[in-house]
């Protein structure tokens, strides 16, 4: 059975294959490339001489990593922040009575919570700063082991794409070694340095973007807990100013202004150290949040670095096939030719009658 297609040009269903790749409109008598057959065509590969593994065979992956790189889970960092958080409660609960302990224990639920929210924080970056100590320690060892030292070509890519791939997934996880990955399969696919190079840059690009998001977070957090404070001073001064209306009803009796004061003064303590504590919390993130970016973006840089001069620079693209025609301008040309000739089958077609 004859297969037709639709012609892009009539929009009728006239279109039969004049050869592969190349279609004729018997409607409207123009001719159109396949698009299916285009793209195989184009992206054709051909297997290295002597290579025991073809170059077109699937490029293994491994099983993919469950977090992007940089990504940290929150959950494991709650739990460790209610277990640190009970622990400092459990150390005040010991000590004898001071102005620190009433900071975070006689003025309401607002210093709970400022603790809870600091406490999370401080050990999700902790977790961050552990994990940029493996990254690092993994970036020293060089995931290439050694291949930077020799040319690197579409079958030894290969071959490093099933060894990276094989990593233990925290390995895996990693800024550098998913770098590596999807670079070599870009390189395996299309074996061109400058593409890889451009390719590279907007990795480069996506893991700054995606090291600046992580810290969404921890941003919160910082605006959080001043944002508690200020709560807690409203709920203070209202308190106080409550208080004070007690104290106008009470100026007739001296016990019961001195009774009214102390709600006043007890109000105006929550307003000013619930501040205070909130202040002091947010420094404690900060500073540390600054340090840990940093070194989040020095290994960052560091990865740049390693990837040109031990992968960029080692590539071979003239090894990564001995056939000349492996290339996408002879692959384009070969799709011209083969439109040429339909087209002159075409004009031939169309002259037989004539001579008739």
């Amino acid at each position: 059975m004859t297969r037709e297609a639709t012609c892009p040009y009539c929009g009728e269903r006239t279109a039969r294959a004049a050869e592969p790749g190349v279609w004729r409109c018997a409607a409207c008598g123009r001719s159109f490339l396949d698009a299916s057959e285009a793209a195989s065509t184009e992206h054709e590969e051909v297997a290295l001489p002597g290579d025991p593994t073809d170059v077109r065979a699937p490029i293994e992956i491994g099983r993919p990593a469950r977090r992007a790189p940089g990504e940290v889970s929150s959950a494991p960092a709650l739990g460790w922040a209610i277990g640190s958080s009970g622990l400092f409660y459990g150390v005040l609960a010991l000590l004898p009575a001071s102005r620190v302990g009433e900071l975070f224990t006689a003025r309401g639920w607002v210093p709970y919570a400022i603790t809870g929210i600091s406490f999370w924080a401080l050990c999700l970056l902790a977790a961050r700063a552990r994990r940029l100590a493996r990254e690092r320690a993994l970036l020293d060892r060089d995931p290439l082991h050694g291949v930077s030292a020799t040319p690197l070509d579409r079958r030894a890519a290969r071959r490093e794409i099933e060894r990276l791939a094989s990593l233990p997934e925290a390995e895996r996880e990693s800024f550098v070694v998913d770098r590596l990955l999807r670079t070599l399969r870009h390189f395996a696919i299309r074996p061109r340095v400058g593409e890889v190079v451009e390719f590279l840059s907007g990795e480069s690009r996506a893991d700054e973007a995606r090291v600046d998001a992580s810290y969404a977070l921890v941003r919160v957090f910082v605006w959080a807990v001043p944002t508690l404070g200020f709560i807690g001073t409203v709920l203070g001064i209202g308190s106080a100013v409550a208080g004070f209306s007690q104290t106008l009803e009470a100026a007739a009796s001296l016990d019961g202004m001195k009774e009214s004061i102390g709600s006043v003064t007890l109000g105006l303590g929550v307003a000013f150290d619930t501040t205070l504590l909130a202040l002091v919390m947010s420094i404690l993130i900060m500073f540390p949040a600054s340090a840990v970016q940093r070194l989040e973006e020095g290994l960052l840089a560091a990865v740049d670095d390693y990837c040109g001069a031990a992968l960029i620079a080692r590539l071979d693209e003239r090894g990564s096939s001995a056939d000349p025609t492996d290339s996408s301008e002879a692959s384009v040309e070969r799709l011209a030719r083969r439109l040429v000739q339909a087209i002159v089958a075409a004009r031939d077609e169309a002259a037989e009658p004539e001579r008739d």
